[in-house]
């Protein structure tokens, strides 16, 4: 049977799709993979998204691109939540963007950061694997978003190359996280951190 999300990933729909972009002041490369409804995807003016950007989103996930937001190319968007993303801000090629993420304006994400507010389950039923506690608590509780913690990053801050945030992070306006960092925890406002697990090393 022929579903609506396969008509998104054809290559009739790309086209439509970025010729309905165009005429609203959007720039979509045709080769965009968009799994979603229309109604659940908001592109404002300026915004740009490179080729080969992968959003997908659940029947309850929601994304909010401010103006002038630009998506490089193969960036990867999935949520069953929302994600906002500032005025100005850009996210370099390959960054992966999931669950229920806040990003201020003017940022500037690097190419292959990881941002994700949800996790997998190690600890809730140490003796079994970590695929039977998922399993175990979709059976509790319907799904696994209990696990999901948000994350919020403020105006002008800049993630370097390879950056890892973890789930129920808050990063304060214009910090600096260094390349390779895995920031497990909250960082204050116009601070520069670093290292694994990321700590403070200076300030701006």
């Amino acid at each position: 049977m022929f579903k609506a999300s396969h008509l998104r990933r054809t290559f009739l729909w790309r086209w439509w799709n970025f010729l309905c972009f165009i005429a609203r002041g959007v720039r979509i490369h045709p080769t965009t993979v968009i799994d979603g409804r229309s109604e659940q995807i908001t592109l404002n003016r300026g915004a740009k998204i490179g080729a080969r950007v992968n959003i997908r989103l659940s029947a309850s996930g929601e994304l909010v691109l401010s103006n002038d937001v630009w998506l490089s190319h193969d960036v990867e968007i999935e949520s069953s939540e929302k994600i906002t993303i500032g005025a100005g801000t850009t996210v370099q090629r390959r960054a992966t963007i999931n669950g229920s993420v806040s990003i201020g304006s003017g940022c500037i994400i690097a190419p292959n950061v990881f941002i994700s507010s949800g996790t997998h389950p190690f600890r809730v039923y140490p003796e079994k694997t970590i695929r039977e506690q998922e399993r175990l608590i979709i059976e509790e509780r319907g799904d696994l978003s209990s696990l999901d913690r948000p994350i919020s990053i403020g105006d002008d801050c800049w993630l370097g190359v390879n950056v890892v945030i973890c789930p129920g992070v808050n990063i304060g306006r214009g910090s600096v996280v260094g390349a390779n960092s895995v920031v497990l925890k909250d960082i204050p406002e116009n601070t520069v951190c670093a290292g694994v697990p990321a700590n403070i090393v200076g300030s701006r």
